[in-house]
């Protein structure tokens, strides 16, 4: 039998995988969000080292806490041991900065899971940046087109089935949830984005600019690593700094020839430099 915290009558019908590490400013408020969706969930926290009141707010409101060193810490890691800790049919990984933006999230979310789809989660626009006023089914040879581009594990609803033959690479640095889209999909299959889903990301960049360049970095030489990149010389990085919209798909709509539009440009730059040096 499903265990239920005191007070909730009904059984769980997703696992929120929630990951933390020293989120005390963040995770109270994004764990009421979970607990005020119409969809009922398990909270499954799993923590890389937190040294601040993170855990202490979430004793007694969530299911289970997992924990893994610091040291040895990877999101496709961090996800592989909370989704083992999980009970349910869905999995639904969440940042701890990323509070879910109404209370029909979930439902919307697992409602795509359950008519089929390998996973779903929020996208403004489509693999080709187009806008999507609403859901948008992707299969295998629609992702594997365009390799910039599939799952967000800021906040996703997972099918546990296919999590289980396909597990996330726990040896990248970032773009886990990429590279699992590929494999996912490969036995059939499609993702759903719908724009209903999209979470605020601020918290990217909030950290700071020397952490938002460092993880589009690694973000960016992850998926070097599985697949060669398009060429992206200065001429690219100067033009899409002015376009209203920028044509590298790493590169956010940032409003152009500002600061955070620099920023990216400078660092897909610096990074597919440093890719193709590796190649060679």
């Amino acid at each position: 039998m499903t265990a239920t915290l005191p007070g909730r009558d009904q059984p769980p019908r997703a696992s929120v995988l929630l990951r933390t590490f020293d989120s005390a400013a963040t995770v109270a408020a994004v764990l009421d969000s979970v607990r005020a969706q119409t969809l009922p969930a398990e909270v499954v926290v799993v923590d890389s080292g937190s040294t601040d009141a993170t855990l202490d707010l979430l004793r007694g409101r969530v299911e289970r806490v997992v924990t893994m060193p610091r040291g040895s810490f990877t999101y496709g890691g961090a996800l592989n041991l909370a989704a083992a800790a999980a009970t349910t049919p869905v999995l639904v990984p969440l940042s701890s900065h990323c509070l879910l933006p109404h209370e029909r999230w979930l439902e919307i979310a697992v409602g795509h899971v359950a008519a089929g789809a390998v996973a779903a989660c929020g996208q403004t626009h489509d693999g080709d940046g187009t806008p999507l006023t609403g859901p948008f089914a992707a299969d295998h040879a629609y992702v594997g087109a365009r390799q910039h581009w599939g799952l967000s594990n800021t906040a996703a609803a997972l099918d546990a089935g296919v999590w289980r033959r396909h597990r996330f690479d726990e040896t990248l640095p970032a773009s886990e949830d990429i590279e699992w889209t590929w494999r996912a999909l490969a036995d059939g299959g499609h993702l759903v984005v719908d724009p209903r889903l999209v979470v605020d990301g601020g918290h990217r960049r909030a950290a700071g600019a020397r952490a938002y360049s460092g993880r589009l970095r690694r973000e960016v030489l992850a998926l070097a690593h599985l697949r060669p990149l398009p060429p992206y010389g200065l001429r690219d990085a100067l033009l899409d700094w002015g376009r209203p919209r920028a044509r590298d798909p790493f590169v956010t709509p940032a409003r152009p020839f500002g600061r955070t539009r620099l920023l990216d440009v400078a660092t897909r730059w610096s990074a597919g430099r440093e890719a193709a040096g590796r190649d060679r």
